[in-house]
């Protein structure tokens, strides 16, 4: 597997979208050592950090100047450069701390003579930093971009190379070339290998090592006794092909890229499709996926699908899930959309380029062969990408999702769907309407058993009783019996007169005399004076 395909493009891109902005101050590839980087250590930047780096550090940088690289030193505020290594004389620093001339610092109180003199004798040295240099330069934000020869030296720019091994004393306790490169570090530091370790512990390091679980009893009985000189071999090979080997390294590049199932906006609103780009992640480590394609298939996954069917099409749909899983903001993510986009640039660049690209998006990289031209460049690609709305808290519904089938076969398929839904759709009102007319039926049965019970006091009887002008129910009218039905709590009041009136309601079912022989009907009726009871 090999990066060689991916940088040297990245440093292209960079050369053609830059500008021309003058590096102020490139760090030579200066060695320091080990006393230097010591003196620098243990003096210099105790004495930087406590007085100095409030006002000209990372998150304050008065007049332009920072303290907390070399590069800055070199490149200075704007006054100019603040060091010229081995020159104290000619060092704007040494002068300012000294309150030689119009810059006095720090400005509240003058440093002590000792600690002058130790800023005097670092210069003299060289300006020593610890640790690499290379990166550490600074770039004045003024006129254009340009990239140059040592930002093309960029260590995650540089394709990989062939590499000798070191050249090491114990020759013979190296079995590959990557034991060299392990014994040569010892040796320099006057350091033994370890003892080898027991065949119980080889076989728990290793098995913890590629799959994250300890071994079972029955593995380390077959390990203990296998002494054949594979039988270390036979280990390895076994615990490559377990499944748990991409479940424990996929997982190493899922923490790169941020992955989590859930939006990361205000309500941390689940994203209950994570799940598949995290399962094509392990399934890549599991079929040793080469890495190229490894990181294609995650940017571009989607537009190399195109003529693929089946597995094939799905997968590289799930693993664009890298750019999907992008972090919502806000509590309407869609409003902030922007610095979704955002993270998938910072995401790109910390994850596959070693660059922080966060930075250009206000201003050019201070630090990474970066212009804000190149930022907005990679913006205006994201920003033509569709990407799926997971929903959120207000607008609980995802949308914009990718089929996992190829889009003329996710048609076809909607087009049978669309069919089905109207169909089911139209069986549904005609069932509505059946059901309307059999509940008609069921309430004049039903409420023809129950007598008036159904029907308002002080009224004239509603449906399904007919009726004369006048009459109308009463909670007087009821009868005083019991008979097969409950007592109820009203019934029907005729008025007095010598208007025959009357009442009548239709049988349901309807009944013919070849059905049944006889009707029964059970009607109580009693002579009142309204509001007053007489027996008749």
């Amino acid at each position: 597997m090999t990066m060689k395909w991916l940088f040297p493009t990245v440093l292209a891109v960079w050369s053609t979208l830059g500008g021309a902005l003058p590096l102020m101050a490139a760090e030579t590839a200066t060695r320091f050592s080990e006393r230097q980087q010591a003196f620098f250590e243990n003096r210099v930047r105790p004495l930087l950090a406590n007085r100095c780096q409030n006002c000209h550090g990372p998150n304050k940088r008065e007049s332009g100047f920072r303290v907390d690289t070399r590069g800055a030193f070199l490149a200075g505020g704007d006054s100019g450069p603040a060091v010229v290594p081995g020159k104290p004389a000619e060092s704007l620093l040494l002068a300012a701390v000294n309150y030689r001339g119009d810059i006095k610092m720090p400005p509240d109180e003058k440093l002590s003579p000792e600690e002058i003199a130790t800023l005097t004798e670092w210069v003299q040295q060289g300006a020593p930093w610890s640790g690499a240099v290379g990166g550490s330069q600074i770039r004045k934000e003024q006129g254009g971009f340009s990239i140059s020869a040592e930002d093309k030296s960029f260590w995650s720019l540089q394709p990989l190379q062939p590499t000798v091994p070191p050249a090491v004393r114990r020759a013979q306790w190296a079995n590959t070339n990557i034991d060299r490169f392990v014994l040569a570090p010892l040796e320099a530091a006057g350091f033994r290998p370890s003892s080898p370790a027991d065949k119980r512990t080889l076989l728990r390091r290793v098995t913890l090592d590629l799959t994250g679980l300890p071994p079972r009893p029955g593995e380390i009985r077959q390990f203990l006794a296998d002494d054949s000189p594979t039988a270390f071999e036979k280990v390895v090979d076994r615990l490559l092909g377990s499944p748990h080997y991409g479940e424990r390294w996929g997982r190493h590049w899922l923490d790169v890229v941020r992955y989590a199932d859930t939006a990361g906006e205000t309500g941390d609103y689940p994203v209950r499709e994570a799940y598949l780009y995290r399962n094509w992640v392990i399934e890549a480590f599991n079929r040793d996926l080469p890495y190229d394609q490894f990181v294609r298939q995650q940017l571009a996954g989607d537009i190399m699908a195109r003529g693929k069917t089946g597995r094939e099409y799905s997968d590289l749909i799930k693993a664009t899930g890298y750019i999907a899983i992008s972090r919502r903001f806000g509590f309407d993510s869609e409003n902030y959309h922007y610095l979704t986009i955002q993270d998938t640039i910072d995401t790109v660049g910390q994850s596959l380029m070693g660059l922080s690209l966060g930075c250009a998006r206000c201003h050019h990289h201070k630090y990474d062969p970066v212009s804000t031209q190149d930022y907005y460049a990679l913006y205006g690609i994201f920003q033509s990408t569709r990407y799926a709305f997971p929903g959120s808290e207000q607008k609980k519904r995802p949308y914009d999702l990718v089929p996992a089938i190829p889009e003329a076969e996710a048609r076809d398929k909607k087009t049978v769907y669309d069919a089905e839904r109207a169909r089911g759709e139209q069986v549904v009102k005609d069932l509505a309407v059946r059901k309307a007319t059999l509940q008609e039926r069921l309430d004049k049965i039903s409420r023809g058993d129950g007598g008036f019970e159904f029907q308002a006091l002080g009224a004239a009887p509603a449906n399904p009783w007919t009726r004369d002008d006048g009459v109308r129910v009463t909670a007087s009218a009821q009868s005083p019996y019991q008979h097969v039905y409950g007592k109820g709590t009203r019934g029907l009041f005729l008025p007095a007169g010598g208007h025959n009136f009357n009442f009548g309601k239709a049988v349901t079912p309807i009944r013919k005399d070849s059905q049944t022989a006889r009707l029964y009907f059970n009607i109580d009726f009693r002579n009142t004076v309204e509001g007053k009871e007489n027996e008749g």
